[in-house]
């Protein structure tokens, strides 16, 4: 069963958010205040404030409110309360889904705060015209604006601007696919907004980290980071962040086919927005109540949520509700196609029945579902309803389009998803990662043993004891050798010292991807053992370069091989290290060679940049890396030629800070999968 929603937070008008997510009790303050007000500037404040918190409980209200502060700004010639007034403006047409009416006044509140030069206003009127392009699903403009609101609070030093700013491009990113980069952003947001103790935005960004484990298939993960969501919008009696949260664990409830507790959370989150008026929010309950009913083949009753969903949806032009639920009416008319003992009732609504009628009906809606994910850019749906046009024209036996629509769903799955594409090397390196993973649980099973030796030291006698103890030590020697064969020393300790989750944002490192050129191919009619070994013997000569340079290996993915430097410690020069590494590897290689005289080839490929680091897993633990650096260092490896090292033109840059006998030859500028057109270059002869 897919997911249906995913509640995106958009964080505009920083300065009043804790007055929108308070909701009706800040109303209710504002108004004991309004007849005590004057026609000064605190009333302009006071007019403002009331303008923005009705944003998200009655637009018109807020409207209203904000054309009589107009008036008011107008009066007292009051510069900057004009600018505060039009993004409460802004504010409440956003929340209409009014975009143009909101960019209007967002822009017109820019205006004036460049010519008052106040840099704050500056930053928060761009970050709220990325909002709204964020909203209309513009999400190049969007980034634009928000990673131009982000240079402006890092410029600050406002980490209110900066998280805000960081949430909303992980939004974006996440509504990509891009999920690494993604995590990446809700995890920097999420520390800044922890160090402030600014518990609304803590929960947004959970919401958004568990988003990211939940479109992996981490369940487990993911209703973690939901439930530490929905207590902290309990505790601050935020209702709708309340009601999102539950709806978001019912998801995955759903998932997991657990429909009567899906069904509680879901009916649960409605009645709360029901109480609070909150129809636009309702649309995705709707839509998950249907895919419920028709997860169960209770097939009107989901015809029927999925249509008031897209009513609604439509009502407020909520294009990415419009495509999921014509996505889901599309997979509803082919499973009425596929299951030949529906029976209607009297009390039901009717459904045709007819195959060839429903095939046709799952057919124009997923094609409509598909344009309408193009339209917004939406990859991970999108490659479902491919699937389900394959299959539909699977059944009325047109195999030509069949096929063609399989091709685009798979290929689109594979870019969203590559690191789960399985092949037989993969399973033989995983094979050796496996050994590497059993002695983490050797360590535990000796801390428990060293638990036993313990206790029976206390009966011992000082002998005995200065013997047990001996052991003890010994043993706690072995467990962190082995350890340190798993982790970077540094993560080790902090790990020993029970701090979990770690999670770190490094501001400049170097990676290098490895890839023996062909080895897939060879392993395929090779020995297992034999494929293993040669393996070993290749990237034990890389372990022992890396060790030499100073990098730190991170893993390795079937015949790939990957490493960083300035990580976990920072070094100064980690992009002379690992050239030099590479430039090693390609002399240790040239003439590399199997047992039987075949050739073994390589592609590397190296970028520099901002990353994010951090230990997954609870048992067994994975030292991992995130970022845009890692995605293009693993591209310039893709994109390669064998047995050359491809660097973009931002390390070449780096490295050309440190002397050395550099020889640079300029490839070519190439179009790189999510990056555009790029200039590489060649490191070495």
């Amino acid at each position: 069963m897919k997911t249906l929603f995913f509640i995106i937070f958009i964080l505009i008008n920083t300065q009043f958010l804790n007055a929108q997510l308070q909701g009706q009790a800040k109303i209710d303050s504002l108004l004991k205040e309004l007849p005590k007000m004057k026609e000064d500037t605190n009333g302009v404040n006071l007019l403002s404030l009331l303008s923005f918190s009705y944003s998200l409980l009655n637009p018109n209200e807020g409207i209203q409110y904000g054309e009589q502060g107009l008036k008011l700004t107008k009066k007292i010639k009051w510069v900057l309360g004009k600018s505060k007034i039009y993004n409460s403006l802004g504010s409440n047409y956003s929340a209409k889904l009014m975009h143009k009416k909101a960019l209007e006044y967002f822009q017109k509140a820019l205006e004036i705060s460049e010519k008052l030069e106040n840099k704050h206003e500056i930053a928060r009127n761009i970050g709220n015209i990325g909002a709204s392009y964020h909203q209309n699903f513009e999400f190049t403009k969007a980034l634009k604006y928000y990673a131009k609101s982000l240079k402006i609070n890092e410029e600050l030093k406002n980490k209110n601007g900066i998280s805000v700013a960081l949430s909303n491009m992980g939004s974006i990113y996440a509504q990509q696919s891009n999920y690494s980069k993604a995590l990446e952003y809700f995890i920097r947001a999420l520390k800044i907004d922890e160090d402030l103790n600014n518990l609304s935005r803590v929960a947004m960004n959970l919401a958004g980290i568990a988003f990211i484990y939940q479109s992996q298939s981490n369940f487990p993960k993911a209703l973690e980071y939901y439930q530490k969501c929905l207590k902290i919008n309990e505790e601050l009696g935020d209702l709708r962040g309340a009601a999102y949260a539950q709806s978001n664990i019912g998801n995955l409830y759903g998932i997991d086919k657990n429909y009567t507790k899906a069904l509680e959370y879901y009916h649960k989150a409605a009645k709360v927005l029901e109480q609070i008026g909150d129809e636009y929010g309702s649309v995705a309950i709707l839509g998950n109540i249907g895919n419920i009913y028709m997860a169960q083949s209770q097939y009107s009753e989901a015809m029927e949520y999925f249509q008031k969903s897209l009513k609604i949806c439509r009502k407020f032009d909520k294009k990415d509700g419009i495509a999921l639920n014509l996505g889901n009416l599309g997979s509803l008319y082919l499973k009425q196609a596929e299951d030949s003992t529906i029976e209607n009732s009297e009390n039901k609504m009717e459904l045709i029945l007819n195959k060839e009628v429903n095939l046709n009906n799952a057919i124009e809606y997923s094609i409509n579902a598909i344009n309408a994910y193009k339209e917004i850019g939406e990859l991970h749906s999108n490659s479902k309803s491919l699937a389900i046009l394959s299959n539909a024209y699977k059944l009325k036996g047109d195999y030509k389009n069949a096929l063609k629509y399989y091709k685009e769903s798979k290929k689109l799955n594979d870019s969203i998803f590559s690191s789960e594409n399985q092949t037989k090397i993969a399973k033989l390196e995983a094979k050796r990662e496996n050994e590497l993973k059993e002695k983490e649980i050797l360590i535990l099973k000796k801390e428990k043993e060293n638990e036993k030796i313990q206790k029976y030291a206390m009966f011992g006698g000082i002998a005995g004891l200065g013997i047990i103890i001996g052991l003890i030590l010994i043993q706690r020697r072995k467990s962190e050798k082995l350890l340190l064969n798993v982790l970077p020393a540094k993560i080790a300790k902090r790990l020993k010292a029970k701090e979990h989750p770690i999670a770190d944002h490094f501001d400049n490192a170097s990676i290098i991807f490895i890839d023996l050129v062909g080895f897939t191919k060879m392993s395929s009619s090779a020995n297992p053992k034999e494929i293993v070994a040669l393996l070993n013997d290749i990237f034990t000569i890389f372990d022992k370069l890396a060790y030499k340079h100073g990098l730190e290996k991170i893993k390795t993915i079937g015949d790939a091989y990957m490493a960083v430097a300035g990580i976990p410690e920072i070094q100064a020069d980690h992009s002379k290290r690992t050239a030099l590494m590479a430039l090693d590897i390609k002399q240790e290689m040239k003439d590399f060679k199997t047992s039987d005289g075949t050739e073994i080839k390589f592609r590397i490929g190296i970028d520099c940049g901002a990353v994010v680091a951090g230990v997954i897993g609870e048992k067994k633990f994975i030292y991992d890396l995130w970022s845009d650096a890692v995605n293009t260092a693993s591209r310039m490896e893709s994109t390669g030629e064998k047995g050359q090292i491809q660097i973009t033109e931002n390390f070449k840059e780096e490295l050309e800070k440190y002397d050395g006998d550099w020889n640079f030859t300029f490839r070519g500028e190439f179009e790189i999968k999510g990056k555009g057109l790029m200039k590489t270059y060649y490191l070495g002869n």
